[in-house]
């Protein structure tokens, strides 16, 4: 016995003497705060008690979407709140989509379409159907989601807009439906695990990202900003240039509870999902420099810590050490992500949060150069 603790003494002193030592404690020390900083503020947010009851108009482009409004349209009409309207922007549909908008018209007074035509002279994507609907809606205040997209209850709007009582933009979650294979569990849980980034980055006081498939803003502060002017020809970016543009430690507002988000259909396969990524990747370069300086360093902190302990796991002296500093990192991972996944229904996803950080690390470069490679547009549908 006493051979075997005068061993472990001794394997200890070794690991604490090694030159690699201190440098992967310092990393992981970093990592942990970075996790406790940033990630764990999403988690802490509590359910509002809804008080605002202005009118509020909905706002949905779709492009060929007959089937998914079919499904998800109905759970929107349906919102518990005392005046809303809802305007879909039929943008250039070649499937029903217009004859399953007339029933819904006929069945619903505060439906309003608004129709784009084909036409060679301007140059469509989302961006300009979105400018479309909002120049359409009656009321101040916007709430936008997609038509593929569904809220998980009938109190999403109420609790959404909650906030525009002192604020001028609210961000909340959009998630993806649960459904088998590897690709949805990737997909689902690289989406939580962003939403605590630019959740907990928000909070910090430095807004940069939403979501256009569940935000919401204030009219006038979408004119007064001139729109998407400044970037009306990049296809992406209606949500994150939106917001950094024009949100700021004051006027914006993070919405994340039980009632308040969105499921929305996900990529099938991983070149679905690349092209997605790809066209999401376009815009970060737009950002604003401090955030862009932000964004950069976590994800220098992440890459250094998950190569430096991965190379310290063939290092005799201090393999043991970054076995730990994994262990540990994997469980505060689990840990703080554990009520944000339990608020979406998403516990399926708790030791994912841990790959999937892993995982961005190797597939946002190899997407980001993919994105460079290829020529034409990024577009086929949204």
């Amino acid at each position: 016995m006493l051979s075997i603790h005068f061993g472990n003494l001794c394997r200890m002193e070794q690991t604490i003497a090694s030159p690699l030592f201190l440098p992967l404690i310092g990393i992981f020390v970093l990592k942990i705060s970075m996790l406790l900083l940033v990630n764990l503020k999403m988690s802490l947010m509590q359910e509002l008690q809804p008080k605002f009851n202005k009118p509020i108009s909905i706002v949905i482009c779709a492009r060929n979407e007959s089937a998914n409004l079919m499904k998800f349209l109905p759970l929107i009409m349906v919102q518990d709140y005392p005046d809303f309207e809802v305007v879909i922007v039929n943008d250039r549909s070649l499937d029903d989509t217009a004859d399953t908008l007339r029933v819904f018209e006929q069945k619903h007074s505060n439906l309003k379409v608004t129709v784009i035509q084909e036409n060679d002279k301007f140059n469509f994507n989302k961006k300009f159907a979105l400018t479309i609907g909002i120049k359409a809606t009656s009321y101040d205040y916007i709430l936008f989601t997609d038509a593929d997209c569904k809220p998980v209850s009938n109190q999403w709007l109420k609790n959404m807009v909650a906030p525009f009582q002192d604020k001028s933009i609210v961000v909340g979650y959009g998630g993806y439906s649960a459904e088998t294979g590897i690709v949805n569990k990737m997909i689902r849980a690289e989406t939580h695990l962003i939403a605590q980034h630019y959740f907990g980055i928000g909070k910090l006081g430095i807004p940069y990202m939403a979501v256009g498939r569940n935000m919401a803003y204030n009219k006038n502060l979408f004119f007064e900003g001139k729109g998407f002017s400044n970037h009306q020809h990049i296809n992406s970016g209606d949500d994150d240039l939106f917001m950094n543009e024009n949100a700021n430690q004051t006027n914006t507002a993070f919405i994340f509870d039980s009632n308040s988000y969105t499921q929305s259909i996900p990529k099938k396969t991983w070149a679905e999902y690349l092209e997605q990524k790809r066209r999401h990747l376009t815009t970060g370069v737009r950002y604003k420099l401090t955030t862009q300086v932000l964004l950069s360093l976590i994800t220098l902190v992440n890459l250094t810590f998950y190569l430096f302990a991965g190379f310290c796991l063939f290092i005799g002296s201090v393999n043991l050490a970054a076995l730990i500093a994994l262990i540990l990192v994997f469980v505060v991972s689990m840990a703080i992500s554990y009520k944000g996944l339990k608020t979406s229904k998403s516990l399926d996803l708790l030791p994912w949060i841990f790959i999937c950080d892993i995982f961005i690390i190797l597939f946002y470069p190899f997407a980001l150069c993919y994105n460079y490679l290829q020529s034409g547009s990024l577009w086929k549908n949204y």
